[in-house]
């Protein structure tokens, strides 16, 4: 039984036909003493001689009808057989046998349920196969059965690791070739917002120009103030809307990196009072800055939160009614900075709040105008508050409107 045992080991670890029907070749011959064996698989109704190992040959490589050989009859009866002299049974070819050294045999069938193969055993003297001879033919042949289903399965096993992978690199050759359109995508929105940008900046720069010169104006009427201060408020509109497209752009590269300096919030909410009150005059509105912040509690990049404040002061004006107050406020807490723009407009639905902020996220405007589309305004909003460290969202304001907010860290290192 050991050399049984160790058959059965080599069998288990077998991974492909060919090492299988070796074993068995020569473990049938050797675990009987045998003078050959061979292993035989069924075709169909065919019987065929794949492998055999004997001191002479026997039909290696040959196939016959099941119905005319042992090996076939052993097969379609599911049993084994030991026959001590062949020319004396009737089931034997004896043609068949005449050029071999055979004279007696034994055969089991591979797997006892539905038969796949047989191994036989020959003798070239009479010699009747005992029963643990039969015993230990037909164990070496169900372990060959449960090593060729193992086979099939590594097989299939192999097959569809070769066919995942496939598709996985079919997938990342997909993924790659969509990643660089992408990125040439990306070039080519970055190239064209900076041609936008240029070919808006130049002319809104001349009009922001002739509009303060034509502000100055001792003789002015008031009608022709209001409509300078239109022509004004619209042109950096428009350079706001050129810098904040250029810098959405760029940010998916990490363009967007402040440079942090010390900022004196009351300074700088009166200078954007200053810029916004034609704008408001227009309307009859009122900007109301307060802060409470002292010198040196705030560190920013002074451009970005000067815009950043401009986008909001121009959107809490643009869709607050007539007559109605801004508020404009900053306070400082123990960790960092709040600043709140506070409008009484319609106000926004909680459900649109967090995506108001998205990149080219447009809204549509409802009927009373709540809901109206922002433009890239808060979107760069958002990336500068973000790259500074803070955060930025919205409240209702009580009793009507929105407010705002933004909140920074007290220090922001350099980059």
């Amino acid at each position: 039984m050991e050399p049984l045992v160790g058959v059965v080991q080599d069998l288990s670890l077998a991974r492909d036909l060919d090492t299988v029907m070796q074993i068995v070749r020569d473990a049938a011959r050797d675990l009987t003493g045998a003078d050959g064996a061979a292993l035989v698989l069924r075709e169909g109704d065919l019987s065929y001689f794949v492998e055999e190992n004997a001191v002479g040959p026997l039909w290696k490589g040959q196939r016959y009808p099941m119905s005319c050989c042992i090996s076939g009859w052993v097969m379609i009866h599911a049993e084994a057989v030991a026959i001590e002299d062949i020319y004396a049974d009737p089931r034997i070819p004896a043609d068949a046998y005449r050029p071999t050294f055979v004279k007696s045999l034994a055969m089991v069938p591979i797997r006892t349920k539905a038969p796949i193969g047989a191994i036989g055993n020959y003798w070239a003297t009479r010699h009747l196969a005992t029963p643990d001879e039969l015993a230990v033919l037909q164990a070496l042949a169900d372990s060959t059965s449960v090593a060729m289903e193992n086979v099939a399965v590594y097989a299939e096993m192999e097959r569809r690791v070769r066919d995942r992978t496939c598709e996985i690199e079919a997938k990342n050759r997909e993924l790659r070739e969509k990643h660089a359109a992408l990125l040439e995508l990306e070039r080519q929105k970055e190239a064209l917002s900076a041609h936008v940008v240029h070919d808006l900046k130049s002319p809104a720069s001349a009009i922001m120009l002739a509009a303060s010169m034509g502000l100055q104006g001792e003789s002015l009427s008031a009608a022709e103030r209001r409509r300078w201060g239109a022509i004004l408020a619209s042109a950096q509109h428009i350079q706001r809307t050129a810098l904040n497209l250029l810098d959405i752009a760029g940010s998916h590269d990490g363009h967007l990196v402040p440079v942090p300096v010390e900022i004196d919030l009351g300074a700088l909410f009166a200078e954007i009072c200053e810029l916004f009150r034609l704008q408001a005059e227009r309307r009859e509105q009122a900007i109301e800055p307060c802060v409470d912040v002292p010198r040196g509690a705030l560190q920013a990049d002074p451009q970005l939160l000067r815009r950043v404040v401009q986008n909001l002061v121009d959107n809490a004006l643009r869709h607050s009614p007539a007559r109605g107050t801004l508020h404009l406020e900053a306070h400082a807490g123990a960790e960092g900075v709040e600043v709140a723009v506070s409008d009484e407009g319609p106000g926004i639905e909680a459900h649109l709040r967090e995506h108001i902020f998205d990149r080219y996220v447009s809204i549509r405007e409802d009927d009373d105008g709540a809901g109206a589309a922002r433009g890239l305004g808060l979107t760069f909003c958002r990336l500068a508050i973000e790259a500074h460290g803070g955060k930025i969202w919205i409240e209702d304001n009580e009793p009507r409107g929105s407010r705002f907010c933004f909140w920074l860290p007290a220090a922001v290192r350099a980059a």
